[in-house]
């Protein structure tokens, strides 16, 4: 029960223009495979809700050799690594249909009250706890990002029905498209997304004026989502390896 994989084909559909999994389908299926695991440990959305809650995430990082490509077999092996008062560490590993290992990711969770969008405490999930695994995820946690730029490129955006969740906010996987949106077709070609990293501030809701500010610095990305208060919702890294 501290271990759970899942086990994927990817079909044309569902891949790029490189015909790989795409950055921001990899992360939903990151984000549902803690789903899963969460619902199957007693602790998933039903458990949180009664109590007026919510799982929401604060970080995460992605970290690829290589991506899947289309009609590959692939494995998403996720656990928990540790829990404290406010927030729940879990990782991921990604490997192809012989064991060999893809890629690794690292999330951080928080748990928020619905009304009140205030973080919870999470040490009264005793089952939570208990579930930690000493399991090495040997890439780095997710970075404390700070968007940098004097003279950043700067793109609208407005949030729209399709973009919200659950929680009624801007949802994770559209974070990493507008991040990944910052780059031309062409540097997707000569490169793939080595390494990701993203951080939350500040949620988005629907209607909301966003601007869109990112720089490119030889193979990094930086991004910078921030409302129209000037208030930072969220900074995301992208680092290119070339093909």
């Amino acid at each position: 029960m501290k271990l759970l994989s899942e086990t994927k084909t990817l079909t044309a559909a569902a891949c790029n223009a490189q015909m790989e999994l795409p950055l921001q389908s990899l992360v939903r299926e990151i984000i549902d495979a803690a789903t899963d695991h969460a619902n199957a440990l007693g602790f998933g959305y039903d458990r949180l809700l009664a109590n007026g809650n919510a799982w929401v995430l604060s970080r995460l990082c992605v970290e690829m050799q290589r991506f899947p490509a289309v009609g590959d077999t692939y494995t998403l092996t996720t656990w928990i690594e540790a829990t404290n008062r406010h927030f729940s560490t879990r990782n991921f590993e990604i490997t192809d249909s012989n064991g060999t290992t893809l890629g690794h990711s690292r999330t951080v969770w928080a748990g928020i009250d619905i009304k009140t969008r205030r973080s919870v405490d999470l040490t009264g999930l005793q089952s939570l706890v208990d579930m930690s695994l000493d399991r090495q995820c040997p890439v780095a946690p997710p970075a404390r990002l700070r968007f940098a730029s004097r003279n950043p490129t700067v793109t609208p955006y407005t949030v729209q029905v399709s973009d919200i969740d659950s929680n009624r906010h801007l949802t994770t996987a559209r974070y990493v498209e507008l991040a990944v949106n910052c780059l031309s077709l062409d540097d997707y070609d000569r490169c793939f997304p080595g390494r990701f990293d993203i951080s939350f501030m500040k949620e988005c809701r629907f209607g909301e004026a966003l601007d869109i500010s990112h720089s490119l610095d030889g193979s990094t990305l930086d991004v910078a989502i921030a409302n129209s208060a000037g208030e930072t919702c969220c900074d995301a890294r992208i680092i290119l390896t070339e093909r």
